[in-house]
């Protein structure tokens, strides 16, 4: 029997990816975000139904699962941040608490109370560790999120836990680290860099300026974390998974990897904005050993192959006139 599957911000890097999986396992996808499919992404033309819908009214998912009654339901849809600001933490906590925890406890209540065989993934976040005491970190690692972003996620990990400990609902949470690909959106630092890689190696342009090149970030390929959430609802039962590369690796690092593709230098096109920060911080990275043992998952795409392949996207647009 096909089985029917929703995705909540089918749009975004992480649903467009999944649909295209889903869609080559033989389900049926309806994708669900707050605009009409971009054109740049025609994958999502095979989808069963593209509903727009605004997760800031509420009780509009659950009108959605109402609506749709799917098999499985991928709560990827979020309210995000950039690194590179300050928003997240001086920003309005209302607009996280709606998208991120509200929206998907609408749903859970609905599955448990009527649709009692559908499965449930949210995609929760490294962020939910904040500065955290050891590296790396697993599923019982304390969280003590210091971000609206990642205040939100842990109470949607909550908020999980409760439907799958009291209410019975097959509810799996993937605790995300930072992943990339060609589709990553243009606040993210790994987009800006490898823009900067491509644009050096056409024309003279100003140094790319970012906050910490040392900053130590577990970056993995969303190709390969979408397989990781199908997974886990492939399981006997739910539960909590990291879903990381396992691995540490700088800013100045990704920006070196990215130039390296166009034979440049990114020590001549990346500067930092002030002073080496004085930092002590624990960097977060994963331990995928529970992911692997349970769900038989690991990273396939090198990191070398992800950032080649978001310089070599850049460098395509530019050669087609279609990059910002």
């Amino acid at each position: 029997m096909t089985k029917r599957a929703l995705i909540t911000g089918v749009n975004g890097q992480d649903g467009s990816y999944l649909a295209e999986l889903l869609l080559s396992q033989g389900y049926r996808v309806i994708g669900l975000d707050r605009t009409p499919p971009p054109k740049d992404l025609p994958s999502l033309a095979a989808l069963d139904a593209h509903l727009v819908v605004d997760l800031m009214e509420p009780g509009s998912l659950e009108a959605a699962v109402r609506q749709v009654r799917p098999d499985e339901l991928y709560c990827l849809a979020a309210h995000h941040f950039s690194s590179q600001t300050d928003s997240n933490r001086s920003g309005r906590l209302e607009p996280f608490l709606r998208v991120n925890l509200m929206a998907p406890s609408d749903a859970l209540e609905f599955i448990a109370t009527e649709l009692p065989s559908c499965r449930f993934f949210y995609a929760a976040s490294a962020q939910v560790f904040g500065a955290p005491a050891s590296s790396p970190q697993n599923e019982l690692t304390p969280r003590n999120p210091d971000t609206a972003y990642g205040i939100s996620k842990s109470a949607g990990m909550d908020v999980c836990r409760y439907f799958r400990t009291h209410r019975g609902v097959f509810a799996s949470v993937g605790i995300l680290y930072n992943h990339e690909s060609p589709r990553r959106g243009e606040s993210f630092i790994t987009t800006q860099i490898v823009r900067a890689a491509a644009l050096a190696s056409t024309t003279a342009r100003e140094p790319l300026i970012v906050r910490d090149l040392d900053a130590v970030v577990d970056w993995g390929a969303a190709q390969d974390y979408v397989r990781a959430m199908w997974l886990s609802l492939q399981q006997a039962t739910s539960g909590e998974y990291i879903i990381a590369s396992g691995t540490g690796r700088t800013v100045r690092d990704f920006a070196e990897a990215a130039f390296a593709v166009v034979s440049l230098r990114a020590s001549d096109h990346v500067n930092q904005e002030g002073p080496a920060p004085m930092s002590t911080r624990i960097p977060r990275v994963g331990d995928i050993s529970k992911i692997r043992e349970t769900c038989g998952w690991d990273p396939a795409i090198p990191f070398g192959d992800l950032v080649r392949s978001m310089v070599e996207a850049h460098l395509q647009q530019l050669a087609q006139g279609t990059s910002r």
